[in-house]
Order: structure tokens, then C-alpha cells, then sequence
């Protein structure tokens, strides 16, 4: 029997539901998840947008999907409660459900807030496919930053993931069809007008994901869960996750702060008097440590001695240069033009700013220009609709945030250590009949195994 985050699949999916682009336009979704195959609970779920770029095939630009970084945030989940929100169902508390919370609480403070129907499992092994989002380097340095092993599924071998494929076919039937946008199993089944009704965007169904794992499906007997000491019953997700919590135990692993900020982009930046530049924006600090590291060498030799720096796509405001010869510590830095961006923006508003400065006869590196770009786009949204968009989002799809500097838990069995070799074995269960198995003696009649002779 596997033990909670032994092995974990993850895979990703089209979520067959239209969505609510940023610019009002209509779009398609998609949703990765990680399942645990011990208890067949949803460590994480992941809702991105899918746009189709424009231009020829190659050279498209502004086309997206689930990337790497969609991927490291999807594992971030996997290291935290999560928080239930005061819009969802009362029946979706880790209170109101088969979780221990008593017993996780003793183990973890976290389980202190009000946190949804769903277990923490931190991933051991993960089995993923080989696309591109999963075979690239930063998402391998991730796994190996938070101590997880890759395993690849063989190309077109569905198999090689069934919890997956069975999940997927769950979230379609149970979710998907329940959604406005829905799209059907397929195009004869679609119907007309679903581009025309009303549309969530992508913030929200990833809320009505979340809140749909913690409600229904954790808590929905599975008939492929069986307890060795109920092999009658059929199990939930959180009730076979309660069954191997004490077999398996449970100990708090918290994301630190200097891994939150490996779970970043990396990008490797000459520090000079202007500042340092990241996908063509330049990025400064008035801390008195950057300005120590003005035409230093870094000592990374595989990167020509440049410094690491880490951004994040969805919340490119602010970076994190890391002093590689002095303190040996992250330092924040922030877009020189900042100020001039009020509203939320995210790395792929400032690509559709560029094409746009470039479609005009500018620059790629005139970022004043692109800046004002993206407030006229931002401007265009507060106008309305046009008579082929539907009223735009609140704000850009911004994924979910990864605290830069989250609060430290206490780790419960910090300092303790245990002689193992002075624990004693558990006492065996009391089965009935266990005396039977005992080999027979060669005695005579007092044999308890031997038959009475008739």
C-alpha cells in the first residue's frame, strides 16, 4: 500500500468549458492537477487560459497556455492548507468533513484557520507526461529544490496515468457540465450560443475548481478506495486519507522563504548604475547593496558571473536580485515605472504592449512606450464592450500568488530525536484464529491441529 504523496500524477487537461479573456474576448481553459494514488485525494488543482496567438505558425505572438511556472505554482499547493473562503459552503470545512483535524492541527498550525476539506500531501514522486511545460529545466529545478522525483509517462500511454484519465472524466461529469461555458463532450453535443451566454473568467472558475474538490469530490465515496480493516466499505478520498494518516503520520513541510523565491523565473542580470533588466524592463533599488554590486563579478562562472534574479510573470512590478559576494541575501527591486502602472498588469499585458509599440515602427526596448501602451489597453477595457467582446474581467489572470515571505510554522518535532533502535514493535492485531497458523507439533493426541481419530 502507497502512503500519502508517494507517488503523485499530475497531467493537464482541456477543461471543455469557455472562459472570459482579459480584453472581454472569449476563450478556452485548461486545468492540471496532481492526484495522489494512495488516497486518490487532490493535492492541487490549476486553471490557465488558452489563447491562440496571432500571426503565422512559428512566429505567433501572445499565444499562451499552462506553462512552467503554472506548473511550480500547482506544487506550491501541495505545501499548504487550503483556505476556505466565507463565499463558499460550510459542508467544504476540513471541520465539517472526514479529515483528523484534531490530529493535524497537534501537527500543524496551519490547520488552526478555517482551511477546506482537503489534505495536505506533499509529493514524494510525481509521474507526469513530456510536454514541454514539464520537461523544461525550471520546472526540473524546482522538483529537485522541494525533494521530488520525476517519472516520465511513455508518450501516448494513457495508462501510464489511469488516476488521471478516471479524474478528468470525474470533473467533466460532476463539474464542467454544471458550468456556464460548458462546451459538451463535443461539437455535435455543444449547442448554439454557448459563446453568446454568460462566462465566468478564469479567477473564478479556478475559485469554483477549488471550492468543487474540497465539497464533492474529496468527499465522495470512490469505489476504487478500501480500507484493509473495511474491505466492505467504500471509501471518499479524505476518509482513506484519515485511515493512513496513522500508519503514515504527518509532518508539516512549509515552503521556506529562500524556496518561494526558486519557485520564481529565474533570469541572470549584469548589475550596472542603471539598474538591472528583465525582459526589457529595467528594474532599481535604492538600497545601498545593489549599489555595491555595480560592475561586480558574481562568482557564477557557468553564467559569465552575472546575478541570479527572480521574477514573477503574473506580478512583474518587483523583482529579487540575489548579493552573491556580500550578505548573500535576496534584494528587492522594482519596475522604474512602477508608478505609472496603477492598475494590475502581468507579463503577458506587457508582450501585447510591445507588439503593438512594434505593429507602430517603435521599439521593443522603448519602455515608456510600452508602458503606454498597456495603460491605453487598460483604459480601452474601462470603456465597455464592443459589440463583438463581452464586458471584461476585473483584472488579468494573475494565476496564484507565491509569498515571497511566508510565515515560518513551527515545526512540532524540531529537535527531537528518537533512538531507533529503542522503539519497540507494535503488537500484532488480535485476529481471530491466529493460533491455527501456528505450525502442528509431532505430539500425540494433545496435537490442537491433529483431528480426533473417528
Amino acid at each position: 500500500m502507497f502512503r500519502p504523496g508517494q507517488v503523485v500524477q499530475i497531467d493537464t487537461s482541456p477543461l471543455k468549458v469557455k472562459a472570459l479573456g482579459d480584453n472581454g474576448s472569449v476563450i478556452s481553459a485548461e486545468l492540471t492537477s496532481a492526484i495522489d494514488v494512495a488516497s486518490r485525494s487532490n493535492c492541487a488543482v490549476m486553471v490557465v487560459p488558452v489563447v491562440t496567438g496571432e500571426g503565422p505558425p512559428g512566429k505567433r505572438i501572445g499565444g499562451r497556455a499552462t506553462r512552467a511556472y503554472d506548473l511550480t505554482l500547482l506544487l506550491a499547493q501541495c505545501f499548504a492548507p487550503l483556505a476556505w473562503r466565507s463565499h463558499w459552503d460550510p459542508m467544504a470545512l476540513a471541520a465539517n468533513s472526514a479529515l483528523p483535524l484534531e490530529e493535524l492541527r497537534a501537527s500543524d498550525e496551519r490547520f488552526a484557520r478555517a482551511v477546506a476539506a482537503r489534505p495536505v500531501i506533499h509529493p514524494r514522486t510525481v509521474i507526469i507526461d513530456q510536454g514541454s511545460p514539464y520537461l523544461s529545466q525550471h520546472f526540473e529545478d524546482v522538483c529537485a529544490i522541494l525533494g521530488i522525483t520525476i517519472e516520465y509517462a511513455r508518450k501516448k500511454t494513457p495508462t501510464d496515468k489511469p488516476l488521471k484519465e478516471r479524474f478528468f472524466r470525474s470533473i467533466g461529469n460532476r463539474f464542467s457540465q454544471h458550468v456556464a461555458g460548458w462546451t459538451g463532450t463535443g461539437f455535435a453535443h455543444r449547442g448554439l450560443g454557448v459563446e453568446r451566454g454568460p462566462l465566468y473568467p478564469i479567477n473564478t472558475l479556478q475559485d469554483l475548481a477549488e471550492q468543487w474538490v474540497a465539497l464533492d469530490y474529496q468527499q465522495t465515496p470512490h469505489k476504487g478506495l478500501r480500507s484493509p480493516f473495511t474491505p466492505g466499505v467504500t471509501l471518499s478520498p479524505n476518509e482513506m486519507y484519515a485511515q493512513l494518516l496513522p500508519m503514515a503520520g504527518y509532518r508539516p513541510r512549509p515552503i521556506t522563504a529562500e524556496e518561494a523565491h526558486k519557485l520564481l523565473i529565474p533570469a541572470y542580470v549584469t548589475v550596472t548604475d542603471q539598474g538591472i533588466t528583465i525582459e526589457n524592463r529595467t528594474y532599481q533599488s535604492h538600497d545601498w547593496q545593489m549599489r555595491l554590486l555595480m560592475d561586480q563579478h558574481s562568482g557564477l562562472s557557468g553564467h559569465n558571473g552575472r546575478f541570479e534574479a527572480r521574477y514573477n510573470p503574473y506580478r512583474p512590478e518587483a523583482a529579487h536580485l540575489y548579493d552573491h559576494v556580500y550578505t548573500k541575501e535576496w534584494i528587492e527591486v522594482e519596475f522604474i515605472h512602477r508608478q505609472l502602472l496603477t492598475h494590475r498588469w502581468t507579463q503577458d499585458c506587457w508582450e501585447r504592449g510591445t507588439t503593438t509599440v512594434v505593429d507602430n515602427g517603435g521599439r521593443s526596448d522603448d519602455q515608456l512606450a510600452i508602458v503606454k501602451a498597456v495603460r491605453s489597453f487598460h483604459r480601452g477595457l474601462r470603456k465597455g464592450p464592443s459589440k463583438t467582446q463581452k464586458a471584461a474581467a476585473t483584472g488579468p489572470f494573475q494565476g496564484l500568488q507565491v509569498d515571497a515571505q511566508p510565515a515560518a510554522a513551527v515545526d512540532p518535532y524540531a529537535g527531537v530525536s528518537v533512538d531507533v533502535d529503542a522503539v519497540s514493535a507494535y503488537r500484532s492485531l488480535p485476529l481471530a484464529g491466529r493460533e491455527n497458523l501456528q505450525p502442528p507439533s509431532h505430539g500425540g493426541a494433545e496435537d490442537p491441529l491433529r483431528p480426533e481419530a473417528e
